[in-house]
């Protein structure tokens, strides 16, 4: 899904490929995942979205923006920075990670927040200067939503 605001993508096939392959993996609470794949529906996000009556859920991370490593000092202030942000417009925020199944990237801490629709997501996105943010409605598929 490309951002409309913007024309053609300028990531490469690789890493919007990469993407595409990661891993999104949700802690609900102390003994529940769940692991979120790009194109597939996830069954415990509808549960959670009906649970909690939401009609939409993002997955977006703060680290490493434009896809460029920084330090873990700079992520972690960041992932705190995108907490609080998300929290002004969700009451349901479950930290994850993002996960290359290669190994070739480290993982990077983000967080599914539910009630964020899909414009918010892309300013919140686009503020933390990500390429790409994850997004489902009540169909619970994740829906690759690329910034840049």
């Amino acid at each position: 899904m490309q951002d409309r605001n913007t024309k053609p993508t300028i990531l490469s096939k690789e890493l919007v490929n990469n993407y595409l392959a990661a891993w999104y993996q949700i802690r609900i609470d102390t003994t529940r995942l769940i692991m979120l794949r790009i194109g597939s529906q996830s069954k415990s996000v509808a549960t959670l979205l009906q649970a909690t009556g939401n009609q939409y859920a993002a997955y977006i991370t703060a680290c490493n923006p434009a896809s460029q490593m920084v330090t873990p000092e700079e992520n972690q202030s960041a992932t705190i920075q995108l907490y609080e942000q998300l929290a002004g417009y969700s009451k349901h925020i479950y930290p994850g990670e993002s996960i290359d199944p290669a190994g070739e990237w480290p993982a990077e801490a983000g967080f599914l927040a539910l009630g964020i629709d899909l414009a918010t997501a892309r300013t919140i996105g686009h503020a933390f200067g990500q390429n790409a943010i994850i997004w489902m409605n009540t169909d619970a598929i994740s829906r690759l939503v690329l910034l840049r």
